[in-house]
């Protein structure tokens, strides 16, 4: 039978001067989605009204000037801290999930809770200071190290990556600018279900097989591109990423986990986060991943996957180093200014028909805009790997931050469910 965790409701809340609610649009709610190791779950979002720029299908953008993309008016909008809404959130998914873990920061007011078990076997409580693997939350991380380095002119984002790569895209592809790898506008394929394990038994069986960047990006060109010209469209994905990571091992001669560290993790004094190679193992406290396994009898059992090869996701952090890192990042301390306006700068253009983005682009560089029904928007990222799913959402002014964690049984792949629930409950009681 499928386990279903005790409650562990251990919320704590320190709430300071509170803001007005305002009434809940009706808007559809923004459903968040990520990658990892590849494999592509969709994300939906509501775009904002006008989105910061234009793309033209050569590839140039131009500046919506109908509306000033610094402005933020969320706050007006931003109603109380619920901690009530918050604990029904984590605790809203007993049979999918065996812990989750969140954090709310900000001006506004501070919550930390955690539901389940960390240890299904011991029934010990998800640890508030535990470490969890980041999976695509480790695309924002890349790209902030790729715009440390256009800011010191090793890199032009309006050049081909084949400029720089010549030998890793095929001949046939058109020029393909290294923006585009960052905003997921470059038109490259992704990985599809037959190049890697899927399945709950193949996923155990594999777990620890190592996929290097340029074998996932030769898999992943066999493959039809989502649409023929760079630019004129935006398709979430990973092999965009693949591509930037090789990029950043090209021009400093160093892993990009090596860059990460020294660029960011040092400088921050980000010690409950690391970016391992080869470290199969999360080190500290942690809730243990696990993905329920079918039985010849019809029912399934949960084997751990806790260890596993860190993979090109493979980032492990907790929700504080997150919360500080999204902090200095949205403060500009980690860019220049014109870098820094990367971040936010979403096309002006449509996404592809299986990227449900509503019709509209909704990322920039690294970073997710997700509108939810009370107006509020928030920027961040989300990231899934085996056993573990979580992300990172603030407003554009850091008056309220969301950081969770949960571990699904399902394998890889976010529940969007949950994921909009905690959404919702943090920004949008």
């Amino acid at each position: 039978m499928t386990f279903k965790p005790p409650c562990s409701n251990a919320g704590t809340t320190a709430t300071a001067r509170r803001r007005r609610r305002v009434p809940v649009a009706s808007l559809a709610c923004a459903v968040l989605g990520a990658v990892a190791l590849g494999t592509a779950v969709p994300a939906v979002a509501v775009p904002a009204a006008r989105p910061a720029t234009a793309v033209d299908c050569t590839g140039h953008t131009t500046r919506d000037t109908t509306s000033d993309p610094t402005r933020d008016t969320t706050s007006d909008r931003l109603p109380e801290l619920d901690p009530q809404a918050l604990r029904q959130a984590l605790s809203s998914a007993p049979d999918r999930v065996t812990g989750v873990l969140a954090r709310v920061s900000g001006p506004d007011g501070h919550w930390t809770g955690t539901y389940g078990a960390a240890d299904i076997t011991t029934g010990a409580p998800v640890p508030v200071a535990g470490r969890f693997r980041l999976g695509s939350v480790t695309k924002t991380f890349i790209a902030t190290v790729m715009l440390q380095l256009a800011a010191e002119h090793r890199v032009d984002l309006d050049q081909p990556v084949q400029h720089y790569l010549p030998d890793v895209l095929p001949d046939s592809y058109p020029p393909i600018p290294v923006r585009t790898l960052l905003n997921f506008t470059s038109g490259l394929p992704e990985l599809s279900q037959d190049d890697l394990p899927t399945t709950p038994d193949g996923i155990v069986a594999h777990r620890f097989d190592d996929h290097p960047l340029a074998e996932l990006v030769a898999k992943a060109v066999r493959h039809e591109r989502p649409f023929t010209e760079p630019g004129c469209m935006q398709a979430y994905g990973a092999t965009g990423y693949y591509v930037a990571a090789m990029l950043v091992e090209h021009l400093t001669g160093h892993t990009y986990q090596q860059e990460i560290t020294t660029r960011i993790l040092q400088p921050l004094h980000l010690r409950d986060t690391t970016a391992p190679q080869t470290d199969t193992t999360i080190p500290g406290p942690h809730s243990h991943g696990y993905i329920a396994v079918p039985r010849p009898d019809g029912g399934s059992q949960l084997v751990d996957i806790t260890e596993q090869t860190p993979g090109a996701g493979g980032m492990i952090a907790t929700t504080a180093d997150l919360d500080r890192f999204l902090t200095t990042l949205f403060r500009g301390r980690l860019l220049p200014p014109t870098e820094q306006a990367e971040l936010f700068d979403v096309p002006y253009l449509g996404s592809t028909d299986h990227d449900p983005g509503q019709g509209r682009a909704y990322y920039a560089a690294g970073l997710m805009r997700v509108t939810l029904p009370n107006g509020v928007t928030v920027w961040g990222k989300t990231g899934t790997t085996f056993g573990y799913t979580n992300g990172m959402f603030t407003t554009r002014d850091l008056r309220r931050r969301l950081v969770y964690s949960f571990n699904p049984t399902t394998g890889g792949g976010n529940d969007l469910a949950l994921v909009t629930r905690i959404l919702s409950a943090a920004f949008a009681p």
